[in-house]
C-alpha cells in the first residue's frame, strides 16, 4: 500500500485505490468501503468523571492523616471533633474536585475542523454527502470556502490555494498544483500536490482523490498523539505530594512516640489516643490546600487583567519554574499582519534605490498603484475597514497604497478591469488589463524571477531605460538581500497598449516599476520581552512551520539570536540525526523552522529530558500534542484554534510574547508567596506539635483540644496565610535565574527558619500553660495556651514576608491585607475567650487585662530570638 501519496502521480494513485478520477466511486462501492475503512471521524477516548476525580482526592497523604484522626475520634466517642474533622476533609476534597474537573476537549475540538458535509463525485455526478461517509477513493470537489474533509491527492487544480496555518503553521495561503510528483521525504508544508483534512480552500478550484480518512489523516495522527501524550505533573504538584508524605510519616512517628511514652508512664489509654488525635490534627496544616488553591486563583485573576487566561491553576506557579520558552513566530513575536516594509525602485543603470515609509516619492506611489490594480483585495468603505480579500499580501498592498494617499476606490473607477490572468502556483504571478485614457494598461505583479525576466525596460523617473544583464544582477542581489531579512518580495511592472487590442494580451515586454518588500512586522515589545527573559535566565527558542530564513530573520530582530550565537535547524535536520544527537543539539539551537507536529513533540520531550521546564506556544491543530506535553502549554486566544486552546494550560488573549514574560514574573511571585505561607503554617504547626509533645513528656494535662487546634489551623492561621499569598512581588524578581525543578519547598534555609520560629512558639506557649496551671487551674491554663499560641502565630506572619529582610525593612503596612487579616483573627480569638457563647464552644475562660498583656508581651518577644537564630 502506498503511504507517500505525494510521491506518485494522480494516475498511479487512482489505480492503487481502484477509483475512476473522472467518475469517482459508485454509491454501492462507497458503501462497501465505508464498512471496510470505517467512518471518517476522530475516535475519542473516555475521560474520568467528576465522581472519579472526587474519590481520587482522598489519596492525598494529608487527607489520609485526617481521615485516621476522624476514625479514632469516632471510636473514642468524641463526636463533635470527628464531625468537624470530617467536614474539613470533605470541603478540601470538593475544592480539589472543582479545580481538577476540567473537560479534556482537545479531541472533541478536532471535530470542528471536519465539516459536517462534503462534495464528492459519485458515479460521474457531484453530490453532497455526510462527511463521515467519505472513503478512500472518493473524488472531492474543491472550490473557495470548502473545508477539506479528508487527506487527498490532487487530480486537477486551477489557481488553487489552501489555508493550512492551523495544520502546518504556514502564515500565508499555499498554492497547490496537481501536476507535480514530489520526493517521498518532502516535508508536510511543502506537499503542494496534496490537500489535508481540516484545511480551507481560499482560491481556485480542483478535484482531489481521497487517500486517508478518520484517524489515518494528518489531523487523526495528531489526535492519536494528543491521546497518547500524558500531562506532566507540575513542580508544585510534585512538591506538595512529597510534603504530604513527609507529614503522614511524621504524624505516625510522633503519635506513636507520644503514645508509647504515655503508656510507659501509666497514663490512661483513652487519653493517649485523644492526644494522638490532637497531635495528628496539629501536624496537618488543614488550611494549606485551600490557601494554595486561592493563591493560584488570585494569580489567575491578576493574569486575566494582563491578557493571559489560565485554564489550569497549577500552570501559573509552574511558569515561575520555566527555563525554556518555545515560541511560535506568527502573531506571537510578530503582528500577524503583512505590511510593506520597503520598495526598491530603479535608480539608474546598475543601481536600485530603496524607499521606506512614509511613501512620499512619486515612484513608490506609482509602483503601489500598479500593484493594487493587479490585486483582488479591495477597500470597500471609508469608515475604517481598509481591505477585503483572502490574500494578506494583497491586503498589505492596498493598506500601503492608502497610506500613500491613493484613493483605491477612485483608482478602480478610473481603470476598470478588461481582462486578467489570475495567480497560480505554476505561474507565480498575476496580471490584469485595465482601461486607461489612451488605450489600456497591462499591470503585473509576482515573483521577481518571473516578472523581471519578462521586462525589457525599467522606469527611472519619467524615463524608460533598457534593462540589461547587469541591471538584472543588481535586482537579483537586492531581492536576495530582502529575502535574507525574512521579507516576501514582489516585482511590479506594466506596459501600455493601444485602443482596440481586445481582451487578449501578452505578459512580455514589460517595464519594471520596482520591487515591493513585505513582512509580518515584529511586535515592538517583543525585543524587550526577550531581553527580560535572558536576564531572568530563561532561554527563548523560536519554533515555527515557516521558512528557515524568515525564522532566522525574526529571531535576530527580537534578540533570540545575537551575532553568531545560536544554531538554526529545520525539521529535516531533526529527522537526519539520532535521538541522542537531537538532545545535545538543543543546547545550541535557538531556531527550529519547517517543523511538523512530531518535531515539536520531539523538541519538547528532548528539552524536558534534560531537566528543563518548557513553556510551548502554539495556535494550530498541529501544536496540540506539544502543548499538552509541555510543562506549560500556551495557546493563542485571537488566532488560536479550539484544539490548541483545549490542549493548553494558558491562553493569551492578546497573542503577545510579552504577556508570557509577565506571566513568568507572576509565577515567580506566586511561588515566593507559597513559600511564605508554607513557612508560616509549618512554623505554627511545629509549635502546636511541640506544645502537645512537651505536655506529655512533662506529664502535664493536654493543653489544647482537637477543636481548638482545628480553629487555630483553619481560621486563625488561615486568614494571615491567605493574606501572605497576596504579598506584592519582591524587588528584582526577574533578575534572578529560574529555580531548579528539583528544588524542594524547604530549600535555601527555609526549614531552619521554620524550626527556629516553631520552637519559640512551642516553648513560650508551654511556658504560659504551666504558668496558668500554677495560678488558676486547667481551664485557665488551656485558655492561656490557646491565646498565646494564636498571638505568637499572628506576630510570626509579619516575619514570613521576606527571607532576607526584617519586617521593618519590608514595611509593616506594605501589605494591608495582612494587617486586616491579623486584626480580624485577633478579634475572633477575643470572641472565643471573652464572649460566653464562644467560651462554652471552645472550653475557655475569660482572661484578665494583665493576662492579656502577658500573652501579648510573650508574642512580640521573639524579635531578639529570631534575629539570633533565624537570619
Amino acid at each position: 500500500m502506498i503511504t507517500h501519496w505525494h510521491s506518485v502521480s494522480p494516475h498511479d494513485a487512482a489505480r492503487e485505490l481502484a477509483s475512476d478520477p473522472r467518475r469517482g466511486l459508485t454509491a454501492r462501492e462507497a458503501k462497501r468501503r465505508l464498512k471496510q475503512y470505517g467512518p471518517n471521524r476522530i475516535v475519542r477516548h473516555k475521560r474520568p468523571g467528576a465522581w472519579s476525580i472526587f474519590i481520587s482526592q482522598f489519596k492525598d497523604p494529608m487527607v489520609m492523616t485526617l481521615l485516621a484522626a476522624t476514625a479514632v475520634s469516632s471510636v473514642m466517642g468524641e463526636v463533635i471533633d470527628a464531625v468537624v474533622i470530617a467536614a474539613i476533609v470533605v470541603v478540601n476534597a470538593a475544592l480539589g474536585t472543582v479545580q481538577e474537573y476540567r473537560a479534556e476537549k482537545a479531541i472533541e475540538a478536532l471535530e470542528d475542523y471536519a465539516p459536517p458535509s462534503a462534495w464528492v463525485v459519485r458515479g460521474g455526478s457531484t453530490v453532497e454527502v455526510e462527511r463521515e461517509t467519505v472513503v478512500p477513493g472518493d473524488v472531492l470537489a474543491l472550490w473557495p470556502g470548502v473545508r477539506v474533509p479528508a487527506d487527498a491527492r490532487l487530480i486537477e487544480s486551477s489557481s488553487l490555494q489552501v489555508e493550512e496555518a492551523a495544520l502546518t503553521g504556514e502564515s500565508l495561503p499555499v498554492g497547490k498544483t496537481a501536476g507535480v510528483v514530489l520526493d517521498s521525504k518532502t516535508p508536510l508544508p511543502d506537499r503542494k500536490n496534496m490537500v489535508f483534512g481540516g484545511t480551507l480552500v481560499t482560491r481556485g478550484e480542483g478535484l482531489a482523490l481521497v487517500v486517508a480518512t478518520g484517524m489515518d489523516t494528518e489531523i487523526g495522527q495528531i489526535a492519536r498523539m494528543v491521546q497518547s501524550t500524558s500531562e506532566q505533573k507540575t513542580p508544585l504538584e510534585d512538591r506538595l505530594a512529597s510534603l504530604g508524605h513527609v507529614i503522614l510519616l511524621g504524624s505516625v512517628a510522633v503519635c506513636g512516640a507520644i503514645a508509647a511514652i504515655g503508656i510507659a508512664r501509666g497514663l490512661p489509654f483513652r487519653d493517649m489516643f485523644l492526644t494522638g488525635v490532637s497531635l495528628a490534627v496539629a501536624a496537618v496544616p488543614e488550611g494549606l490546600p485551600a490557601v494554595v488553591t486561592l493563591c493560584l486563583a488570585m494569580g489567575v485573576q491578576r493574569m486575566a487583567r494582563q491578557g493571559a487566561v489560565i485554564r489550569k491553576l497549577d500552570a501559573i506557579e509552574t511558569l515561575g519554574s520555566v527555563t525554556v520558552i518555545c515560541s511560535d513566530k506568527t502573531g506571537t513575536l510578530t503582528r500577524n499582519q503583512m505590511a510593506v516594509a520597503a520598495i526598491g525602485i530603479p535608480g539608474g543603470p546598475g543601481s536600485v534605490r530603496e524607499l521606506t515609509p512614509p511613501w512620499k516619492d512619486d515612484e513608490a506611489r506609482e509602483a503601489l498603484k500598479v500593484a493594487v490594480l493587479a490585486s483582488d483585495a479591495r477597500h470597500v468603505t471609508s469608515e475604517g475597514d481598509r481591505t477585503v480579500g483572502e490574500d494578506p499580501t494583497e491586503q498589505a498592498l492596498v493598506a500601503a497604497a492608502m497610506d500613500a494617499g491613493i484613493m483605491v476606490s477612485q483608482l478602480d473607477r478610473d481603470h476598470p478591469r478588461l481582462a486578467e490572468k489570475p495567480f497560480s502556483s505554476e505561474r507565480r504571478a498575476m496580471s490584469v488589463k485595465v482601461a486607461a485614457r489612451e488605450g489600456a494598461l497591462i499591470c503585473a505583479k509576482g515573483a521577481p524571477d518571473r516578472i523581471i525576466p519578462a521586462c525589457t525596460g525599467q522606469v527611472v523617473g519619467k524615463n524608460v531605460l533598457p534593462i540589461g544583464p547587469r541591471d538584472k544582477e543588481v535586482w537579483d542581489r537586492w531581492v536576495e538581500d530582502q529575502a535574507g531579512k525574512g521579507m516576501r518580495v514582489l516585482a511590479v511592472a506594466m506596459k501600455r497598449q493601444g485602443a482596440g487590442t481586445g481582451a487578449d494580451y501578452s505578459e512580455n515586454g514589460l517595464e519594471l516599476l520596482g520591487c515591493v518588500s513585505l513582512a509580518d512586522p515584529v511586535r515592538p515589545e517583543a525585543k524587550t520581552a526577550v531581553q527580560e527573559c535572558l536576564r531572568a535566565g530563561i532561554r527563548p527558542v523560536l519554533v515555527t512551520g515557516d521558512h528557515l530564513r524568515t525564522a532566522e530573520s525574526v529571531a535576530r530582530q527580537v534578540g533570540i539570536i545575537e551575532n553568531r550565537d545560536g544554531r538554526a535547524l529545520t525539521g529535516q535536520d531533526l529527522d537526519s540525526v539520532s535521538e541522542k544527537s537531537v538532545t545535545s543539539l538543543l543546547q545550541e539551537t535557538r531556531v527550529f523552522a519547517r517543523v511538523s507536529p512530531s518535531h515539536k513533540l520531539k523538541i519538547v520531550r528532548a528539552l524536558q529530558s534534560r531537566g528543563h521546564v518548557v513553556a510551548m506556544t502554539g495556535d494550530g491543530v498541529n501544536d496540540a500534542p506539544a502543548l499538552k506535553e509541555a510543562a506549560v502549554g500556551i495557546a493563542m486566544g485571537r488566532t488560536g484554534t479550539d484544539v490548541a486552546r483545549e490542549a493548553s494550560a494558558m491562553v493569551l488573549a492578546d497573542d503577545n510574547f510579552a504577556t508570557i514574560v509577565k506571566a513568568v514574573a507572576e509565577g515567580r511571585a506566586i511561588y515566593d508567596n507559597i513559600r511564605k505561607f508554607i513557612r508560616y503554617l509549618f512554623s505554627c504547626n511545629l509549635g502546636e506539635v511541640l506544645v502537645m509533645m512537651g505536655a506529655v513528656v512533662l506529664g502535664l494535662p493536654v493543653p489544647l483540644s482537637p477543636t481548638q487546634l482545628l480553629w487555630v489551623n483553619l481560621v486563625t492561621d488561615g486568614l494571615p496565610a491567605l493574606a501572605l499569598s497576596m504579598d506584592p512581588p519582591e524587588r528584582g524578581i526577574m533578575q534572578r535565574p529560574p529555580r531548579a525543578p528539583s528544588e524542594g519547598l524547604f530549600a535555601r534555609g527555609l526549614f531552619r527558619k521554620i524550626a527556629a520560629r516553631g520552637v519559640y512558639i512551642g516553648c513560650i506557649t508551654l511556658l504560659l500553660f504551666v504558668s496558668g496551671l500554677s495560678s488558676g487551674g486547667p481551664e485557665l491554663a488551656c485558655t492561656m495556651a490557646f491565646a498565646t499560641l494564636v498571638c505568637t502565630q499572628l506576630v510570626a506572619a509579619f516575619d514570613c514576608r521576606s527571607e532576607t529582610r526584617s519586617p521593618a525593612e519590608v514595611g509593616l503596612f506594605s501589605n494591608l491585607y495582612l494587617v486586616g487579616a491579623n486584626l480580624l483573627s485577633f478579634l475572633m480569638l477575643v470572641a472565643t475567650i471573652q464572649v460566653p457563647a464562644g467560651a462554652r464552644l471552645f472550653g475557655t475562660v475569660p482572661l484578665s487585662f494583665g493576662q492579656w498583656v502577658l500573652v501579648f508581651a510573650a508574642s512580640v518577644f521573639p524579635d531578639v530570638f529570631r534575629n539570633a537564630f533565624s537570619r
